[in-house]
């Protein structure tokens, strides 16, 4: 099993009763999840949702050890863990290197390790199969495929609808990690902003909201009691100003306080929620709906999900931040801010920072939770490196961009920013 921390390896059409008895159900569970706090300490099982894999883990947190780790990780619950590195059937950068070799994908089991093939690469029957020019990209993909993959899942995971959250959920957990036995899956949600944006109106956010709280809802009892790392709503707090200008804040935050709620009462999971990047909003603003929305129920936030600034850059900003809400602990995205950010010429109309895919962007540092900072919990690649951001001359937006990610891993280094020395990969 790979570890990542770096002192380590790392048919028949249903009758009229069958259904209105489901959109009975469905409106139940709709009714339920719009309802006031007292019906939301914990989502109801839905008939239709039956676990389709093992669940074996105690019903009560152990709050020194709430990932149910063989060892206890003391201060900080992360320590210790092994979390998940897919195989080349789901992986994506291990996916890529299988059609680099001519395999397809759909053909490989789902339980093929990532260790597993790496050696049919390295000296199985597939190096053969690698010419001198393939090589190099190989090797490049091969230190993003080593490392965790986070999963996400969004409003458009299997379209959305009823049910469709949870079957991706049982997926992941039933399916995908038979790869990497014993692990713990990294979980971002993306519910909020691709369904309404970063600017939204009460009026819209309520009502988006039955449709989010029931997905919200389907992520909880598919994972139930299995452990696992949350880490909530990417841009949700980063991209939320304008919502305090134009009165939407109040019901963003309501919806946020929900789906914290949600994962927080769940006995294994650690949860994280995201509080933006350095470069945009104040430590101020920033902690002022943390508490707001329930920080301290839970582990704590993340920083520089979207964003690419400097590691050194975020951890100054989060601790700030953790200063204002608590001591509450935070995770920094490092998957290309190796290179630190790429400036846009004109910010006030741009945006800071070029998110385009931008030319010349690196792998950071790896992950670890030996970070040597206070209440910095771990580095974290919160998302595959090299996943498009849907402009620049790349692929849609969350598509696996090969050659994108072969260069960030060319350029690689270990750099918290400038000054800093950087350890090689």
């Amino acid at each position: 099993m790979s570890i990542w921390f770096l002192d380590k390896p790392l048919a028949r059409r249903p009758g009229l009763g069958a259904v209105l008895a489901l959109l009975a159900l469905v409106a139940l569970g709709v009714l339920a999840m719009a309802a006031g706090p007292a019906s939301a300490a914990r989502p109801r099982a839905h008939a239709a949702y039956a676990q389709r894999c093992d669940d074996p883990f105690p019903a009560t947190r152990d709050r020194s050890n709430p990932l149910d780790l063989p060892n206890a990780p003391g201060p900080d619950p992360l320590t210790g863990a092994n979390f998940f590195v897919p195989g080349p059937a789901h992986g994506a950068a291990s996916s890529a290197i299988a059609q680099l070799v001519g395999l397809n994908t759909t053909n490989i089991p789902s339980d093929e390790s990532w260790a597993s093939f790496q050696q049919d690469l390295t000296s199985g029957p597939l190096s053969q199969r690698i010419s001198g020019g393939q090589a190099r990209e190989v090797h490049q993909l091969e230190i993003i495929a080593s490392q965790p993959e986070a999963q996400r899942f969004s409003i458009f995971s299997g379209g959305g609808g009823p049910g469709a959250i949870f079957g991706q959920v049982e997926k992941i957990l039933c399916r995908n990690l038979t790869a990497d036995p014993g692990s713990i899956p990294i979980i971002n949600t993306y519910f909020m902003h691709p369904a309404l944006g970063g600017c939204s109106t009460a009026r819209e956010i309520s009502a988006e909201s039955p449709v989010f709280r029931r997905q919200v809802g389907e992520m909880a009892q598919g994972i139930a009691r299995r452990p696992a790392v949350t880490l909530l709503e990417l841009d949700a707090i980063g991209s939320s100003v304008c919502m305090a200008h134009n009165g939407g804040l109040p019901a963003w935050e309501a919806d946020l306080r929900y789906e914290i709620n949600q994962l927080a009462a769940l006995p294994h999971t650690v949860v994280y929620v995201e509080a933006g990047y350095s470069d945009a909003n104040s430590p101020g603003y920033t902690a002022k709906i943390l508490n707001a929305i329930g920080v301290r129920k839970i582990r704590g936030f993340f920083t520089n999900d979207t964003h690419m600034n400097w590691t050194i850059d975020e951890i100054h900003w989060a601790q700030q931040v953790s200063a204002k809400t608590g001591g509450a602990h935070f995770i920094v995205n490092t998957s290309q801010n190796g290179n630190g950010p790429k400036a846009n010429p004109h910010p006030v109309t741009q945006g800071n920072e070029n998110l385009c895919n931008p030319p010349g962007r690196a792998l950071g540092p790896l992950p670890t939770t030996n970070t040597g900072f206070g209440h910095a919990d771990a580095f974290m690649w919160t998302h595959p490196p090299g996943n498009s951001s849907g402009c620049g001359g790349g692929p849609p937006s969350g598509v696996f961009f090969p050659a994108y990610a072969a260069g960030l891993a060319a350029r690689a280094n270990q750099k918290l920013g400038p000054g800093f020395a950087s350890r090689p990969y």
